[in-house]
């Protein structure tokens, strides 16, 4: 059996192993915890080679074995949806190959110590840092819903303030820490990063709204940006929606800001995710208008 051939039965087992089971609270915890950090240079990059531990490996995998290839399936396929893993998958009848964008050699360290291959002792592992000189930009299918319904949150708001106080609120770092939350991250550009962070004493890449990206810009007039649920809406949170906010000039001194949140799932578990942000931007508005006119 060729290493192609056992790679597609390790995936067909783990297919099978997430219908039935979903993943396990210790793969939640680990996940969790190897988060991006939201910082303001460049990621690094590092190429890892698997090793296998005995002879005739990958050929002649034990049903043990087969399960930690499972469990090693599905961990890297949370870390490619969480943007770490870039590329992961077997080079013919020698090695596993893993390509890490992380933000130090210490979280690509920690992403392997948890790796369940390695605690297992299936793999062992080559890891070396590398330069991206080149890298392709791609959005993947499942960083939106595939199956979407067609509901609108809307939310409006009239305050009396400048339009350029409104719209610095929305699209600099500044504005936003200064009316909701205590850092954000923000470059007005499409595909630049637009995350609000509320809790910074969260484990990385937990404190709020971490890798979400600008969409398009109007200059004082619209933007419209990816969003995405708190963490413990689990995998609803690597699923982004989007948010359209509109601003326009109304009474003398005032503007109307109009936010529309899109993409949702048509299932009852984002019916939850929809249910919180009928509240969150209520209180997002509520709290902008409190402190322009304040």
């Amino acid at each position: 059996m060729n290493y192609l051939h056992t790679y597609l039965r390790m995936v067909c087992a783990t297919i099978l192993v997430v219908v039935l089971f979903g993943p396990t609270g210790a793969d939640t915890a680990r996940a969790q915890n190897e988060e991006p950090t939201v910082t303001d240079k460049r990621p690094e990059h590092y190429l890892v080679k698997l090793l296998g531990t005995r002879e005739g490996w990958p050929n002649d995998m034990t049903d043990d074995e087969l399960r930690v290839m499972s469990e090693h399936f599905v961990y890297l396929k949370d870390l490619t949806k969480r943007g770490k893993v870039l590329m992961a998958g077997p080079v013919f009848d020698q090695f596993g190959l893993i390509v890490l964008e992380v933000a130090s050699r210490e979280e690509a360290d920690r992403i392997m110590a948890n790796e369940p291959s390695i605690v297992q002792g299936v793999h062992t592992y080559d890891m070396h840092p590398m330069v991206a000189s080149l890298q392709a930009s791609t959005v993947p299918a499942w960083r939106y819903v595939e199956v979407r319904g067609d509901r609108k949150l809307v939310k409006e708001v009239t305050v009396a303030a400048t339009l350029d106080e409104v719209w610095r609120c929305w699209t600099t770092a500044e504005g936003v820490e200064s009316f909701i939350a205590p850092k954000a991250n923000i470059e007005l550009r499409p595909g630049g990063a637009y995350e609000w962070l509320f809790d910074l004493s969260a484990p990385p890449g937990q404190e709020g709204g971490n890798g979400c990206r600008v969409l398009s810009v109007l200059p004082m007039e619209m933007m419209s940006f990816e969003w995405n649920a708190p963490p413990r809406f689990d995998d609803r949170r690597y699923t982004y929606t989007w948010v359209v906010v509109q601003f326009e000039a109304a009474v003398e001194g005032s503007v109307t800001v109009r936010l529309t949140h899109l993409g949702w799932g048509d299932t009852p578990a984002w019916q939850e995710v929809y249910d919180y942000f009928d509240s969150a931007w209520g209180y997002v508005l509520d709290r902008l208008k409190q402190h322009l006119e304040s």
